[in-house]
């Protein structure tokens, strides 16, 4: 397919869709700021995928999320989060003999 002569210019016609396909311009207040909250008190625990991100108990996520909004965020978005179970003995021969 060769490259196209005319190059229609429906999404330019007026302004309100030129604002629309315009390049991406980001800044601090589009951004929102992840809290990740658990159980307990005084707890800050990293979290390994997410570099500079912890998770919180509701005492520091409270004082995290006055940092982030004093820091130009616009918005905070908290959420639960729990403790992984333990990976227990079941194998696959286990389940089959459960019916599983």
């Amino acid at each position: 397919m060769a490259f196209p002569i005319h190059r229609p210019r429906r999404l330019r016609r007026t302004e309100a869709l030129r604002r629309m396909v315009r390049e991406t311009d980001l800044r601090p207040s589009d951004f929102i700021y992840p809290l990740f909250v658990v159980e307990g008190r005084g707890v800050r625990k990293p979290v390994p995928s997410m570099p500079g991100i912890d998770n919180l108990s509701v005492d520091l996520a409270v004082e995290e999320a006055k940092r982030a909004r004093a820091s130009s965020s616009s918005a905070s978005l908290a959420t639960r989060t729990r403790e992984a179970p333990e990976p227990g003995p079941r194998t696959a021969s286990s389940r089959r003999r459960s019916g599983r």
